[in-house]
This record gives C-alpha cells, structure tokens and sequence, in this order.
C-alpha cells in the first residue's frame, strides 16, 4: 500500500512538472502579437524616469526583453500618423504614403485628411456622413500579410483613444478599429470595419466609464522632490490644457466646462487607463492567442503626445503622466501572461516620434532655438513671386513644412517648373531658422544619401507632398498655439524607445543603430509569413533566441 502511494505521488508530481515545463517552453511561434506605441516619448525619457517607475512596467519590459536603446526614425516630417504607418509598413512615408497627418490636394484646393473616407459612416454618429478607413495607405502591414497567408484566420483588433493610430496600426484586413469619440464620449469604429459594433462594446459604452473618470482629478504620484523634472509646477514655458489649467491638482468638473465635449479624456492620466481597460476587455471578449493562427492587438497611448506639446518634455505633467502610465502597462502585461502565457506572447513597445524642448526655454538657456513665422515668410514669399511673375496666386498652401505652388498657373505662364521652384528655395532659404529647402524637382533627380536631406527625401512622396519641402535649424518650431511641437528629422523627434519582450526574446541590451522600419519585417519572418511588399527594414535577428 505504502509503495503504490508513493507511486502515484511520484507520477501526480511528475505529471504537475511536466505541465509546468511544457507550459515553460515557447509556443513554435507567438500566438499574440501585442503592438503597443506611446505617442510622442523620447528615449531619454525612460532614462530620466526610470527610478520612478515600479517594477512591472516599463522595467519589467526592458529588463527582461531586448531593450534596443538607439532606435530612431529616418524621415523628418515626426509626425502622428507616418509613425503608426512606418511601424505597421515597415518602410518610410515616401513609399507607404501617409506623408503628415494631411496634405494639401491641388485638385480640390482643400487639406485631405489620410485616414478620412467618405465612403463609410462613424458607428457612434450614424447620422453623420463620413468616418475613417485605412485606404490612403499605399502598403499592407504585417498584419494585413499574416492575415492573408493564414486565410483569414488571424485574428487582428486595433484600439487607441486616437483614430489615426487605431486605423493605421490595423491595416486594411483589421477585425476592428476602435477609437475615442469625443462627441458621445463612446468607443466607436467605422462602417469600413463591421455594420454594428459588437455587444460587448456596446455595454462599454453603457456603463460610461469616462463619466467617471471626469469626476476625478490629477495629483501629483509621489512627493515633489522625487520627480527628475527641472521645471516648477507652474512656469512660463507651459500652455497647459485648454491654455488656462497649468497647476496641479487638475480638477476634472472644473475643467469640463470650458473643454467641449469629452475631449478632456484624451488629455489626463484616466484616458490611458479608459483605453487600457478596453485593451484588457478585448483580450477576454475576442478570445485572442487561444488556436495556432497568430493574433494581433495594437494598443496606442495618445494622451502623452498631447501632455508633451502643452506642457513639454521637462514638465511635471509628463512625467507623473508616464509614472501613472507605468501602472497601466504592469496591469496589462500581467493580464497578458495570465490568459496566454509569457512564452506565447510577444510584445513590442516603441514610439511614433519625440518630441521638441520649447524654444523659449532653450534660448533662455543659451541654446540655439527660435520660432519660425511661417504667416510672416508665406506673405513675404508670395510679394516676391508677384513682383518677379506678375500678379496670381502663384501659392496655394503652406503646411507641414511644405509650399505648395499653383502649378496651372505656373505653366499656362510658361515658366519652366525647375526655375520657378529654383526662384523659391533662394528666396526661402535666407530666412533665418530654415536649415534646408528642397524642391520637388531635386528629390526626383538627386539620390540624397545622408542626413536630413535623406530623411527629407523619405518623406517626400510625389502625389501627396508639396512642392518645397523646407527643414528648420535644431531647436525651432513653427509659431504654433502650444509650448512645443514635433516634426523635425533631428535627434529629440525621431530617437524613440524600443523593447521586445515574451516569446523567444533575449534578455539584453542593444546600442546598435535600428529604425522603427524594421519592426514590420522582424515580425513578419519570426511568424512565417510574407514581409509587406513594400518594406526596407532590416530583420533583426539578434532579438530571438
């Protein structure tokens, strides 16, 4: 009897052994792939706060995944949507098409938004025309190719309080796109993606958690003396929210009355953790990781990109942003593991673009810096040309760095396109703040090799970007309504965090040069699928063991 119990103990300790190693051993390949970008963080920002984030988070990932500490992006317009469409396309704006979050459109003499389609209708607003699609991009994602080879059975859901991450990041062959209305203060989607939003969102959306959420206000985490900021709460280089709320604490009732609708959200602490609980909800509703065919979560936290251009990046507020940040991330991640295991698992976490100290405060400093009066040139630019030509409208538009010129005009004057744009670079080029300008007709004709012009040249795509593309000098921003802005190709904008971590990842660190291009075709060999065609990142197989 004794034997034939210490049997069978032996065997129920063995089989419990069995199964945990079993469970130990990383699936042949992920079974989810979780996709997550915080919009607008810098690389030293994790440097800076790393003694102020818990164990679970950022430092989990970085510690225990390959931290890839020299990720930086190669084109100069940093802005919201070209990062989303890099990191999914693995290739710059110049291919994939998404060149700024809108372009001028010579045709209609109006700005075309790269996610807005008229052909599909906002779930939350039905009566409403219009919604959002990924249409505008000229390349499939990784996921769209997972999809595709695995015959539809991957499963791929896209969330972000911010359209342009959720449409983008999920590509065309999306499940979903969820994304903030800030109008009904709801989780939407478009008619692109479903007819009806599932129930479970609907009930989401019933219990509106955000109306909460705006009972609540934001206090500082821990004591004033323990933040690595160098600025005081209140100080002069901050726009704060809704120009006016610049001091903590930030009493949400207070504020919603002059922040129209459910905006607010999208600018505190709490909407990261709205969007954070819709990333877990979705894990557990949608069933992700559990058959063989690989599944994709993209979660894009935008409120820091926000919090970054209204108060900067040496503030309270986006440190105690990224502090509260931390804890969400440790939720999630332990959420993660628990419903589809570490080992089956591969997460990526990285960042769109940086973000600019405020030229004010690096000129107080003694630092190179200024504001360019883009208003101020465009009239001077535009006096110059009628005073050469003769009297017309010889420029349609100025935005994202880029002029775009009357070209009907230009040659039913038969002037020849080259000197025209020569006429202007000169004319443009003395101004002070402008580092480089070049015109459409030099991008076609000269191979830039390094540089901004390189970065300048991978962002520039014929059909969409305008006709000079200029560059300002380290340190200065367009005259903008905010204390900072992005959209440069120079180090504070385009050197982002990168981590992978979960399956078959190695624990390390890693100083080598790596672009956010080369996520997309990383991902796509590791998983056995087709690399998006369009793609020129590097795999970087030093990441998986």
């Amino acid at each position: 009897m004794r034997k034939t119990i210490f049997t069978l103990i032996l065997l129920l300790f063995t089989a419990k052994a069995f199964t945990q190693l079993e469970s130990s051993i990383p699936s042949e390949k992920p079974k989810l792939v979780v996709g997550i970008v915080v919009e607008g963080i810098r690389q030293d920002y994790l440097d800076r706060f790393w003694n102020n984030f818990g164990n679970k988070g950022f430092k989990k990932l970085a510690i225990n995944g390959s931290y890839c500490r020299n990720t930086v992006i190669n084109y100069s317009l940093t802005q919201t949507a070209p990062g989303y469409a890099s990191i999914a396309t693995g290739t710059e704006p110049a291919q994939h098409g998404i060149v700024s979050n809108y372009w001028f459109n010579p045709i209609t003499s109006k700005k075309e938004d790269c996610i807005e389609d008229y052909n599909y209708n906002n779930l939350a607003r039905k009566k409403e025309k219009g919604s959002f699609s990924p249409l505008k991009m000229l390349s499939t994602t990784f996921a769209d190719e997972a999809k595709l080879f695995h015959n539809g059975k991957s499963k791929i859901i896209s969330i972000s309080l911010n359209p342009y991450a959720a449409v983008l990041s999920g590509g065309y062959s999306a499940d979903a796109a969820y994304w903030f209305d800030i109008t009904t203060g709801t989780w939407t989607s478009s008619t692109y993606y479903m007819n009806d939003l599932p129930n479970w969102i609907k009930d989401i959306n019933q219990n509106k958690n955000c109306d909460d959420y705006l009972k609540r206000q934001w206090d500082l985490s821990l004591e004033r003396e323990k933040y690595t900021s160098l600025l005081p709460d209140r100080n002069e280089y901050e726009f704060g929210i809704d120009g006016v709320y610049k001091t903590f604490p930030y009493i949400y009732s207070e504020m919603t009355k002059t922040v129209k609708d459910y905006e607010l959200i999208t600018m505190i602490p709490e909407g990261n953790t709205h969007l954070n609980d819709l990333a877990i909800a979705t894990i557990y509703y949608e069933n992700l990781g559990k058959d063989d065919y690989t599944d994709f979560l993209f979660v894009n936290y935008s409120v820091s990109e926000k919090i970054g251009r209204l108060f900067g990046p040496q503030s309270l507020e986006i440190e105690d942003l990224l502090i509260k940040l931390d804890k969400d991330l440790a939720h999630l991640i332990e959420v993660i593991e628990d419903v589809v295991g570490k080992n089956n698992v591969l997460i990526y976490l990285t960042s769109n673009h940086g973000m600019a100290d405020p030229p004010q405060y690096l000129i107080d400093n003694k630092l190179p810096a200024g504001f360019f009066r883009q208003h101020y040139v465009i009239a001077l630019l535009k006096s110059y040309l009628r005073a050469i030509y003769g009297e017309g409208d010889w420029i349609l538009d100025f935005n994202n760095s880029q002029i775009y010129l009357n070209k009907v005009l230009i040659e039913d004057s038969k002037i020849p396109m080259a000197d025209f744009q020569e006429k202007v670079v000169t004319f443009i080029s003395n101004f002070s703040g402008i580092a480089n300008a070049i015109s459409s007709n030099q991008f076609l004709n000269i191979n830039f090799t390094s540089g901004i012009p390189l970065k300048m040249q991978n962002s520039f795509n014929l059909k969409r970007s305008g006709d000079i593309m200029i560059s300002l000098r380290a340190g200065w921003i367009e005259d903008i309504p905010y204390c900072t802005d992005h959209n440069t190709g120079y180090r504070y904008d385009t050197h982002v965090p990168l981590i992978f971590y979960g399956w078959k990842v190695k624990k390390q660190t890693i100083y080598s040069e790596i672009s956010i291009s080369d996520i997309a075709p990383t991902i796509s060999i590791i998983i056995g699928t087709p690399v998006p065609p369009l793609s020129t990142g590097n795999t970087l197989q030093e990441i998986f063991r």
